[in-house]
């Protein structure tokens, strides 16, 4: 009698940003077509991939932790094979002194075999089934460098990105990958290395996949890229957001729309035009400006002054009053003097940003920057950050203190068990129009019917109090 081959089980732990997730996503899509069982939990997994992350120092050092700890479920557990995916596996091929992060893992995939994970990892488990499971110092697939064969790994990806989607987290959230890769020349980022140059999605195939996700219950909808601002400058030769963002109406279900990743040099005021014009739009825009420095900004290679910043903010704030940018900044970075951050912290101070991030300037092998001597110290980059984060915060608490009273609508993402909130009271979680998910503030809802509203509904609440980030307010 013939014995059943058992399907193979895989895992799939993401790291980074929502870009990855929207990989991740489409990964497990076609795995799950291919036959393969999928388990939340790793240690119930032959094979567990990771979607790495190799945007900066810290998401390399996470990137090392979070496979040294699943490795040890080799020993313990029924895993086999640990495999590295995604940006960190194509920064180590051109940049080995990072290799140290990725020790933990059997594998390494790069992009180029996206489009053909099935048959790899059908091969990595087939291997690790008839035979003693890999060591740490395995044979490993390694992406070519992205300026050799650059062409082919493009399109290669680009079908990838045509692939269906298995959604994880909640539904009724989901990115819209605009774009893939970067023709940005910012010197301290590494990016245009790690995925390419950018490659525009066709209009048509983005409605047709918005419509999709709109059918899979999806209500809000963040428009997502390396840089969105820049879209269809190298498809149809001319930038083409606010074309795209007008045929995204024709999808019917979402009631948000949201603008994320834009980069400030290719904002118009075409653009704003469409989301001020149309209340699907969310009056937010993420706008990571990196500095405010014209010295900074010129040795960044940004593209735009500081002058020209404060124009582009203040027609923000004329055409869409009452919204929410979102920013990120850059702290130490090489020749940043003292009177050049603190031109930083004073501008962050004037309260223009209702969220904000920083982060430490990163040391990236074979960008321009890292020609320049990085010389300040550790502790003085993260006092830097420390000092900008305390100016944010009593920013966000003016800000929110603002909007106690107002009625407003908001999204439910999800019940709150009894203890589990720091707000007494609150029975659910949600977020209004000017809240991006998981990297703005949300609002706790209090009252009788809170818990009880379902994930994915909206409801008209009044926020009674603010906090440093967060809102609460009474469900009815």
């Amino acid at each position: 009698m013939e014995t059943a081959i058992k399907p193979p089980i895989i895992s799939l732990v993401n790291l980074g940003c929502a870009k990855n997730l929207v990989d991740s996503e489409r990964i497990l899509g076609r795995l799950a077509e291919a036959g393969f069982l999928i388990a939340q939990d790793p240690a119930m997994a032959e094979l567990c991939l990771v979607n790495t992350c190799g945007f900066v120092a810290e998401a390399r050092e996470e990137t090392r932790s979070v496979l040294s700890e699943l490795a040890r479920l080799r020993t313990r557990g029924g895993l086999k094979t640990l495999v590295a995916l995604g940006c960190l596996v194509e920064r180590v091929a051109e940049a080995p002194e990072f290799d140290r992060f990725l020790e933990a893992a059997d594998v390494r995939l790069g992009f180029h075999d996206y489009s053909r994970i099935a048959e790899v990892c059908r091969n990595i488990v087939a291997a690790a089934r008839h035979s003693s499971p890999p060591t740490r110092r395995s044979p490993r697939s390694r992406p070519p460098s992205p300026h050799r064969g650059e062409g082919q790994r493009l399109r290669s990806y680009s079908e990838f990105l045509t692939a269906p989607r298995l959604r994880i987290g909640s539904p009724h959230t989901a990115y819209l990958k605009i774009s893939e890769g970067c023709s940005n020349a910012c010197r301290f980022c590494a990016i245009p290395r790690m995925r390419g140059r950018q490659v525009s999605r066709p209009i048509e195939a983005l409605v047709a996949e918005a419509r999709e996700l709109a059918e899979g219950g999806a209500q809000e909808i963040n428009l997502i890229a390396q840089d969105t601002t820049s879209y269809g400058r190298d498809l149809y030769g001319q930038y083409r957001l606010a074309d795209l963002l007008r045929a995204l109406l024709e999808t019917k279900g979402p009631r948000w729309f949201r603008l994320m990743y834009a980069y400030p040099k290719h904002l118009s005021a075409a653009v704003l035009d469409v989301l001020s014009g149309e209340e699907r739009f969310c009056p937010y825009i993420d706008l990571p400006l990196q500095h405010v420095s014209d010295l900074v900004l010129r040795a960044m290679g940004r593209g735009i002054t500081r002058a020209q910043t404060v124009e582009l903010l203040d027609l923000v704030a004329r055409k869409l009053p009452g919204g929410a940018i979102r920013t990120a900044f850059i702290v130490g970075f090489p020749g940043e003097t003292e009177a050049q951050y603190r031109e930083l912290l004073d501008f962050v101070k004037e309260g223009r940003f209702a969220h904000a991030g920083v982060f430490l300037y990163s040391h990236e092998p074979l960008t321009p920057a890292a020609r320049l001597a990085d010389s300040l110290p550790l502790a003085e980059k993260m006092a830097r950050r420390e000092a900008l984060m305390l100016a944010q915060r009593a920013v966000s608490r003016r800000r929110l203190q603002g909007r106690i009273g107002e009625k407003i609508e908001v999204l439910v993402d999800g019940p709150l068990e009894r203890g589990a909130s720091p707000v007494a009271g609150a029975r659910a979680i949600a977020r209004s129009r000017l809240e991006a998910p998981e990297v703005d503030g949300v609002v706790y809802l209090q009252g009788r019917g809170a818990a009880k509203l379902a994930p994915g509904t909206f409801e008209q609440v009044e926020i009674l109090r603010a906090m440093d980030y967060d809102l609460v307010a009474k469900a009815d």
